[in-house]
């Protein structure tokens, strides 16, 4: 992959003789005249040649000088990048790719191409922000960062950079996309963006600076924070943000996320719901008295009224920032304010025991029940609930559907007893349970109602085909037969399985896990490759598109959905399917609750975000003690993913785990 787009493109060097830019086609011109699409190409031209010139005094390169470790995704991180000086002292803004990894040095080459130390001295981890410092004897020109910005979607853009030991200017037309994108931190460009462009401005035509340039790559949406280079979708941190906080950088203080310890009870994050399913242990949220069945109404002033709304709300808060939150509670609002934390204990998701289903309530207006429907042996809840037991509250929650419970018990504390109101027999009773770690070993039983033996049963499920209409992927699933009594039965669960390069075809694979699947009672996809030789990280999002079509094949418990590879089971060797899944898994976590991978997996290059308890991610390995782990486990276990030791799996122990995702 190229580190620069060769021309033509929309990314142009501004050279001696001046601005070479190529616009979007234009018609051609008409006989006995100027085009006027001509005209309005070299006012543009010109216009973005005066904007580019008015920052350029103020851009750097930055070169990294022996960096060491790992290098992740297609962008080299030692190559050039930009940043631009934002103090006469000496201060230099760039982007996080300038300390993705440790470096020898770090120089500075100012426009007049002398070379100079700098020094790390403080970073914005939330904006993926740096400042440098640097000792330069020459006189410097400060960027403009302007305390108020006006922006309007639809505006013309202009990114501007510096690349390679020459300094050449670069530049790139867009239009301004969106605001308030990566959780309300960033506006959007359709300019495109090479890596050497990061820590350079975006401009508008009259030479404002509208923002810095970050690598970044909205969630779940590639491997990297720099894999959309080039993509026509671009990020860059608001200049009156960085006005803000400047005065911390400078005084050595790094800046984090602010986090508050929420968790929605909705899935979806355009859901009309504001309603907290669970509050997270030891959190800010916790210490400023915020309970589960809260509903949030304003956010610092801002009326919130969907999920997505709290994120963007909260988004643009650092750790340490005070946030004033408007609630209803039983019918009353009440304030709060909460100090945001740096850190939250990771996530150590608990499980009571029991599988439930989501029944209207005898009023048709009134809220859902949500009844057990069995219990797992030898789990905390196994002397304690029986089938048919309707569970009304956790805590001093209302309990009204099973995400709600789910997210509850999830995020429930380590070792410590939690009170549930169940009717049981048309009597309201209080259970005292303590949940159980997911992580550890895996499930030795399930419910007996699950157990299914009758060969004749068999015949009732297929293999069929599947396409996506915008996937070349060879791909078929294995499931009951439309009209069959495993079609309409309720709870199956859903497991894709991703293919090695050159492996036999799905249909051959699925052919063979048959009895398994229909024992188990959960629907296999498996998935090829595109290309004979490797996964591409495109394909991520592709294969999240398949378990969707899947479930709407048979009555699969959404809960109940994993990936895995034909490296999870014993004997199985890793490979790229492997590496692939773990991705998926990662930047797909809405759709997958697990995902089984050999223990010599090699861990994609990406960044891992915490597992939350609204899409509760969980990793089974093919081990039988702790100290089989692979060397990545420990960083999945600090961001809150529960590991299980499968030992020596077999097919329908690696089944019966996918189908039991669905307990709580």
């Amino acid at each position: 992959m190229k580190l620069i787009p060769s021309l033509p493109t929309r990314v142009h060097w501004l050279t001696s003789i001046g601005l070479v830019l190529l616009l979007a086609p234009v018609a051609s011109a008409q006989p006995g005249g100027d085009s006027p699409s001509l005209a309005y190409r070299a006012a543009m031209a010109k216009a973005v040649r005066t904007a580019a010139q008015q920052v350029l005094p103020s851009i750097v390169t930055i070169e990294i000088i022996g960096a060491s470790g790992q290098k992740t995704g297609e962008v080299e991180q030692d190559a050039p990048t930009s940043g631009v000086i934002v103090d006469k002292d000496g201060y230099i803004l760039a982007s996080s790719i300038v300390v993705r990894r440790p470096a020898a040095s770090m120089l500075v080459i100012l426009p007049d191409g002398s070379r100079h130390a700098a020094k790390v001295i403080s970073k914005d981890q939330h904006r993926d922000l740096v400042l440098l410092k640097i000792d330069a004897k020459t006189e410097l020109a400060p960027l403009d960062l302007p305390s108020e910005v006006t922006m309007t979607v639809g505006q013309t853009t202009v990114a501007v950079g510096r690349y390679g030991g020459g300094s050449s200017p670069m530049v790139s037309r867009g239009v301004l996309s969106a605001t308030g994108r990566l959780d309300g931190i960033a506006i959007q460009t359709d300019a495109r963006v090479a890596p050497s462009f990061y820590g350079g401005p975006l401009i508008d035509l009259y030479g404002n600076v509208l923002g810095i340039l970050i690598p970044a790559v909205s969630k779940g949406g590639a491997e990297d924070s720099t894999s959309w280079y080039d993509s026509g979708i671009a990020f860059a941190i608001p200049s009156n943000v960085i006005v803000a906080k400047l005065d911390r950088l400078k005084m050595g203080e790094d800046i984090r996320k602010g986090l508050i310890g929420i968790v929605s009870k909705s899935r979806d994050p355009y859901q009309d719901e504001t309603t907290i399913a669970a509050v997270r242990v030891r959190s800010p949220a916790e210490a400023a008295g915020i309970l589960a069945g809260d509903e949030v109404l304003e956010v610092a002033g801002r009326p919130v009224r969907r999920q997505l709304d709290i994120r963007q709300a909260l988004g643009s808060f650092d750790a340490g920032e005070k946030v004033r939150l408007k609630l209803r509670r039983d019918g009353n609002p009440i304030d709060v304010e909460v100090t945001l934390a740096e850190t939250i204990p990771p996530l150590q998701p608990q499980r009571l025991g029991i599988i439930v289903r989501e029944e209207s309530g005898e009023n048709e207006d009134g809220p859902n029940q949500v009844i057990v429907d069995a219990v797992l042996p030898s789990s905390p809840a196994s002397d304690l609930f029986k089938t048919g037991d309707v569970v009304t509250k956790l805590g001093k929650a209302n309990v009204t559907d099973t995400e709600t419970l789910r997210r509850l018990a999830l995020s429930a504390a380590p070792d410590a007893t939690v009170a549930l109101t169940i009717q049981r027999d048309g009597a309201d009773q209080t259970i005292e349970v303590t949940p159980q770690s997911i992580a550890g070993v895996i499930p030795s039983d399930v419910p007996s109602s699950w157990k299914n033996n009758d060969d004749d049963e068999q015949a009732k499920w297929v293999t069929q085909k599947i396409q996506l209409p915008d996937s070349a992927n060879d791909a078929a699933f294995l499931a009951p037969k439309t009209g069959s009594e495993d079609q309409s039965q309720q709870q199956l669960g859903l497991m894709i399985m991703l293919l090695n390069p050159g492996q036999d075809s799905p249909a051959d694979v699925l052919e063979k896990w048959s009895a398994s699947a229909r024992q188990a009672g959960v629907v296999i996809c498996a998935i090829a490759p595109e290309d004979a030789k490797r996964w591409l990280p495109k394909e991520m999002e592709i294969v999240a598109k398949f378990a969707t079509a899947v479930l709407k094949k048979a009555a699969i418990d959404p809960a109940a959905v994993s990936i895995t590879t034909p490296g999870a089971l014993e004997g199985g060797k890793a490979g790229a399917a492997d590496s692939m899944a773990l991705a998926v898994a990662v930047s797909q976590s809405s759709t997958f609750f697990g995902v089984a991978v050999s223990a010599e997996t090699r861990p994609p290059a990406m960044r891992l975000s915490e597992n939350s308890p609204s899409a509760a991610l969980q990793l089974l390995i093919p081990i039988k003690a702790d100290d089989e782990l692979p060397g990545w486990a420990a960083a999945v276990e600090k961001a809150g993913y529960p590991i299980v030791r499968g030992g020596e799996i077999q097919e329908l122990i690696l089944l019966q785990w996918t189908r039991l995702l669905q307990a709580i």
